[in-house]
């Protein structure tokens, strides 16, 4: 089979791990498209996921099948079942170098907009997880924002910084923080004027790396990816890189998955993910 060259790829025997490589290829159904449970039920979310980490790996290859699989998720008119939806099969398209048969640009705007935070959809537990998807959805397909719409979305997001610097609602959280502080940067924000490194500094922690707010007494997989995130785009020192390393690694399962917590919970296709893109970015932020 033919490999997909990534030029952006970490090399290196802490992220080209033949056990995880293994576990995500386990779990491609027959007809294409992937599905952590391995039943023959692709989905986006766990297609992109899948796809995404044999990138970061530089394991991944041509697959025709999974590509018929993104591609048919789309509608005549460009639509997806959801933003998400769109989300999660544009974003493998591109990750395979591959365009949807219709032009989406419609549908995306269509999202591009704040909305109300006690009416999130479904299953959605972040206030800024949408519309952080629809601004990397306009950046993938180079959408314009005009300056309404985008004075519009930042006064949204400032809306809910607290005092102590971190976004959220009705407090301050790492995650939150994290997704505002990206899509102001999709939204072209200088980020030196957020004001979220004294937040980003109170959630480092010794025992777990980061956690989602100060003085919390356990993290989780999210939490020690957001706090990696968020110093990437303020492209500060990881302080506790090694220990952060050591937790991630102990998310480990047997079957070369990752779950959420080193004490419980199942490995998954996206826990997986945020697993080898965090140790991507440790790579990158000790390098740089």
């Amino acid at each position: 089979m033919k490999v997909v060259a990534n030029p952006g790829c970490m090399s290196g025997s802490e992220l080209c791990n033949d056990l995880i490589v293994h576990y995500i290829r386990e779990r491609r159904c027959t007809g294409g498209g992937y599905c952590f449970y391995r039943l023959p039920e692709p989905n986006g979310s766990d297609t992109y996921h899948a796809l995404s980490s044999l990138r970061l790996l530089d394991r991944l290859e041509q697959d025709d099948e999974t590509a018929a699989f993104l591609l048919d998720r789309q509608t005549s008119n460009g639509a997806y079942e959801s933003i998400f939806q769109a989300y999660y099969c544009l974003k493998s398209l591109s990750i395979l170098g591959l365009e949807p048969k219709t032009d989406p640009s419609t549908y995306i705007l269509q999202h591009l907009r704040a909305y109300d935070v006690d009416c999130l959809p479904v299953g959605v537990t972040s206030i800024f997880y949408k519309l952080m998807t629809v601004i990397e959805l306009r950046q993938l397909q180079r959408l314009s924002v005009t300056f309404p719409q985008k004075e519009s979305l930042t006064d949204f997001l400032f809306r809910y910084q607290q005092i102590d610097g971190g976004f959220g609602y009705p407090h301050s959280t790492l995650v939150e923080t994290y997704q505002a502080t990206r899509i102001l940067v999709g939204l072209n924000y200088p980020v030196t004027s957020l004001g979220v490194d004294c937040f980003l500094a109170a959630c480092e922690d010794p025992v777990f790396g980061f956690i989602n707010m100060p003085r919390a007494h356990s993290a989780f997989l999210e939490h020690v990816s957001a706090g990696i995130g968020l110093s990437e785009f303020l492209n500060r020192e990881v302080k506790y890189g090694d220990i952060i390393s050591t937790f991630i690694r102990a998310c480990q399962s047997r079957n070369g998955g990752f779950s959420r917590a080193t004490h419980a919970g199942i490995a998954s296709l996206e826990y997986t993910h945020m697993a080898v893109d965090a140790l991507a970015i440790i790579s990158r932020l000790r390098l740089g």
